[in-house]
């Protein structure tokens, strides 16, 4: 059974209009050949404009994400001359 606060909170999330439009610049910023910065910082500066609209339950996933190194794909063990893999 759900509990009364996990119900009642929305899977969406409200975001600034301006914050929307400058992490799209940022994107295409960090993109663009002619930039005056390299890719990293304009990464960073859409992740801290993002990273303030997230729960606190987000964050925490988020470092659980990063310290699992989730961000690799599984690991797949072939065995040669078989046709079994894990």
């Amino acid at each position: 059974m759900e509990d009364k606060e996990s119900a009642t909170k929305s899977e969406y999330t409200t975001l600034f209009t301006e914050d929307l439009y400058d992490a799209v610049c940022l994107c295409h910023a960090a993109l663009a050949q002619d930039s005056p910065e390299d890719e990293r910082y304009y990464l960073n500066a859409i992740l801290n404009m993002l990273w303030a609209y997230l729960s606190l339950e987000q964050k925490h996933r988020i470092e659980k994400y990063l310290a699992e190194k989730q961000y690799f794909p599984p690991v797949k063990i072939i065995v040669p001359d078989s046709k079994i893999s894990t």
